[in-house]
């Protein structure tokens, strides 16, 4: 639906088009929002007035605490609608790349060519990455205090200092440095900190959005 300057701006249009805006990222930045609702004749003013009467109502939170600056979406009703969105796929990637990592490696010989490749790329992300990613993910649930390059290189780092500290505790152990408690501690440094993560995120998105005092917004 186009607004046009002449029209009168009904409350509840410009409601459903700031919600329809939000429902399929569900996360946004409030100028995005401004921007998307301009070039269909929206006023900034009357969008900015609108998003923050629907943050005083509860229908959109703004300014999530975490995210980055002038964040806006739409809240998560319950764990079960969290896990549905959007908002949990890099936690369900690192489930799955997770799986593959012990799949292969467990599954998969080595002499067993050119399967074992896959053993190499996933039994590798399982030593390098996956671990440090969780972790990091667990101290950060949301993007604000760390862009993605930082996110990376920290993955990494702490994937192998991970694996180097694993093995040296086991150097100590009965079992040595072999491949099956190496690969399930590393599983389960990575469940506890997706649980972590988790539970960091969802206590914030599911959280009653009233609980968040939205900021003015240039």
């Amino acid at each position: 639906m186009l607004l046009r300057e002449k029209d009168t701006y009904v409350p509840e249009t410009v409601r459903e088009l700031i919600l329809e805006a939000l429902q399929s990222r569900r996360f946004a930045n409030v100028k995005g929002v401004v921007t998307e609702l301009k070039g269909k004749g929206v006023p900034e003013d009357v969008t900015l007035r609108m998003i923050k009467d629907l943050a005083n109502e509860g229908k959109v939170i703004l300014n999530l605490p975490g995210a980055s600056e002038d964040t806006v979406m739409t809240p998560v009703s319950n764990i079960f609608a969290y896990f549905r969105s959007t908002l949990a796929f890099d936690l369900w990637l690192t489930l799955i790349l997770l799986v593959l990592g012990l799949g292969t490696t467990f599954l998969i010989p080595v002499e067993l060519f050119p399967l074992v490749i896959l053993r190499w790329v996933f039994g590798g992300l399982l030593l390098v990455f996956i671990p440090g990613f969780a972790f990091v993910r667990a101290l950060f649930p949301f993007e604000r205090y760390i862009d993605r390059w930082e996110r990376l290189a920290l993955s990494c780092g702490l994937s192998i200092a991970f694996a180097v500290l694993v093995g040296f505790g086991l150097n100590f152990t009965p079992w040595g440095i072999t491949l099956v408690p190496t690969a399930t501690i590393l599983a389960v440094i990575t469940l506890v900190s997706i649980l972590v993560a988790t539970v960091r995120r969802a206590q914030i998105l599911i959280a009653k959005p009233t609980n968040f005092t939205p900021s003015d917004t240039k």
